[in-house]
């Protein structure tokens, strides 16, 4: 099990004082945050020696570096190549991937058919940097349930294109999440996690995102995670919470991390049962 969090929870702080957090809350790792009015903990034009620091930085608090997350709309020509930029950081930090959705619009083939062509292009821009692309199904945006990205990973062959699952976006558009992990589990390579009022459009507020307050199906899910044998990282992503006060940010990643840690060893205590 790796256990991280993504830092744009921690928005409102510097990188080092999400770092110093996340470390005390009891993770193992981290998923930088490179998303322009959110979060920039990685910035798309970091020179080598602020690399250098972020290095230095995540090393010191013996954290993993899980991935990138680089939401943005890509089918603007600009944001694509500012994420390839990201890609080209990603890859000098030692970081083996890069995450975003794939923007569009749901059920519009249009949309869908340019969302595509971008994940495509980002996908071969990834391997070029030796990392690989996590494209997360999302909400509202062309690849948003099982059908669609089945459709985008039977299209798109590229060996760096990868799914990034997250049950929150999966099971508002209506699919059971524990069905979709079964069925995309061969292309799933990352994953984000957190809780919501899953039959609500919107996601909530950042206190009932922490696991274990919301109706996501969390208990269901990581224990089809296990049985899959899904081996990479399970992020928590917690968006919203960049005006909240330290000390409430802080609780929020380490009550998380005791409900998803107690989920996943549970899990794997029913899996050796079953062996």
């Amino acid at each position: 099990m790796k256990l991280g969090v993504n830092s744009v929870l921690f928005g409102g702080y510097d990188l080092k004082t999400a770092v110093d957090y996340i470390k005390f809350s009891g993770y193992d790792g981290i998923e930088l945050a490179s998303i322009v009015g959110m979060a920039e903990h990685l910035s798309d034009t970091a020179n080598d020696e602020e690399l250098d620091e972020i290095r230095k930085t995540i090393a010191e608090a013996e954290l993993e570096l899980y991935c990138v997350e680089a939401a943005t709309n890509i089918l603007i020509p600009e944001n694509l190549e500012r994420t390839k930029r990201v890609f080209e950081r990603a890859a000098k930090l030692g970081i083996p991937m890069v995450t975003s959705g794939s923007a569009g619009e749901s059920d519009n083939e249009e949309k869908t058919e340019a969302s595509i062509r971008a994940v495509e292009e980002l996908a071969q821009a990834a391997g070029n940097a030796g990392i690989r692309y996590a494209l997360k199904l999302h909400y509202g945006q062309s690849i948003y349930n099982t059908k669609t990205a089945l459709r985008l990973m039977s299209e798109v062959k590229d060996p760096a294109l990868g799914l990034n699952f997250d049950a929150t976006h999966v099971g508002r558009v209506g699919d059971d999440p524990v069905a979709a992990i079964e069925a995309l589990q061969d292309y799933i390579i990352h994953t984000h996690i957190r809780d919501t009022f899953i039959e609500q459009l919107k996601i909530a507020a950042p206190e009932y995102q922490i696991a274990g307050r919301g109706t996501v199906p969390l208990k269901d899910v990581v224990q089809k995670m296990t049985e899959t044998g899904y081996k990479g990282a399970t992020v928590l992503e917690i968006i919203g919470a960049k005006d909240y006060e330290l000390p409430k940010v802080t609780a929020i990643a380490a009550e998380s991390h005791g409900y998803l840690r107690r989920l996943f060893q549970e899990a794997q205590e029913r899996k050796e049962v079953v062996k």
